[in-house]
């Protein structure tokens, strides 16, 4: 009989992640943020593409002062999982729904899979988990990140987005595209400034 063996990626650098129990150990934040400058956003539908690094950043001029570490984190994981994109995940829940299937179901194992990898992160940079009022704040961040990056980087939208979207304002800064591996060293530089685990070893 074979046993059962965890799902594992092959991550930058060569190394097996498990991604069912991702080991905090294994993470290194100058690969992250070289993986995350080359993940498009909108599943590469954007007009002048976007990267997940570059999205981070705009989080992170959206956050609080005080949220920037976990505003640095928010996506992180996609560095590990891809950026499954919200029509995705909305379309497996009506997939599953037509099934007769339950659909929280969908729901909770990608929910489950994203805060796996979310509380690695969170260990390897020495950071404890936010708390709800934080997570909050971070969620806002990350609207409006999203509506500055329609109004800069996609072209004009066929029907109106989710209507909580609509009601959000994008920033004032205009945002340009950049060479990834410029997006990267500044993702990197960040990780080093805000992240405790980081910051301790540059001191």
């Amino acid at each position: 009989m074979i046993a059962d063996v965890s799902p594992w990626a092959q991550i930058r650098g060569g190394r097996a992640m498990d991604m069912l129990h991702p080991d905090a150990a294994q993470i290194d934040f100058r690969a992250v943020a070289d993986t995350l400058a080359q993940i498009n956003r909108f599943a590469g539908n954007a007009d002048k593409p976007i990267s997940v690094a570059m999205h981070t950043l705009i989080v992170c001029d959206a956050a609080e002062p005080t949220d920037r570490p976990y505003a640095l984190l928010h996506d992180a994981h996609e560095a590990h999982l891809g950026d499954i994109t919200t029509p995705v995940a909305e379309a497996l829940e009506a997939i599953a729904r037509h099934a007769g299937e339950d659909t929280n179901a969908v729901r909770r194992a990608l929910r489950s899979l994203k805060d796996r990898h979310d509380a690695a992160f969170l260990r390897a940079a020495g950071l404890p988990p936010p708390d709800h009022e934080q997570q909050r704040r971070i969620r806002r961040a990350d609207v409006v990140a999203l509506m500055t990056e329609r109004r800069d980087f996609l072209g004009q939208p066929p029907r109106p987005w989710n209507p909580v979207f609509e009601a959000v304002p994008p920033l004032r800064k205009v945002y340009r595209l950049r060479k990834p591996a410029d997006v990267a060293d500044e993702l990197y530089d960040k990780f080093r400034r805000f992240l405790p685990a980081l910051a301790a070893r540059t001191m």
